[in-house]
């Protein structure tokens, strides 16, 4: 009887032993795959949202992502929206954000690239500071903490 049970034991070791070297041989190739499936995406913590709306403003695009108020289970009751400012950065930047659009300004921001500083002020209830100001490769990006209305 315990012949019959070690021929299936060995069976199986010879196959781990030659998937175990295909695994780490196609790593690359797996993990390239995996990426594409339709369920994978990169957490808008990290990656500011999707993208809401775009304009031109001088010579600079302003990109105006959806709200992130990312949460384990839900969403949370605080969150940012993220602006990047991209194209010809000019010394100074000065631009009113209205991020929910309804016609109002929401915050004003006056970035000057040359010394990396960031002037910010709330114009809405919903906006509670800035989070970060950033040179990242040829853009500017400015997060502003909201607190989500929904949870009011």
């Amino acid at each position: 009887m315990k012949q019959l049970l070690s021929i299936p034991a060995y069976i199986w070791a010879i196959i781990c032993m030659l998937l175990i070297p295909a695994t780490f041989i196609g790593n690359t190739q797996f993990a390239k795959q995996l990426a594409r499936l339709p369920f994978m995406k990169v957490n808008p913590i990290y990656s500011g949202g999707d993208i809401d709306r775009s304009y031109q403003q001088d010579s600079i695009t302003v990109t105006i992502n959806k709200p992130v108020f990312a949460a384990l289970i839900g969403t949370s009751s605080k969150g940012f929206v993220q602006v990047t400012f991209s194209g010809k950065l000019p010394e100074t930047i000065n631009s009113a954000i209205d991020y929910n659009s309804d016609n109002q300004p929401d915050f004003n921001v006056t970035i000057n690239t040359a010394t990396n500083s960031t002037k910010f002020e709330a114009l809405s209830e919903n906006v509670t500071g800035l989070n970060v100001s950033s040179r990242v490769k040829d853009c500017w990006i400015v997060r502003a903490n909201i607190l989500n209305p929904d949870k009011k």
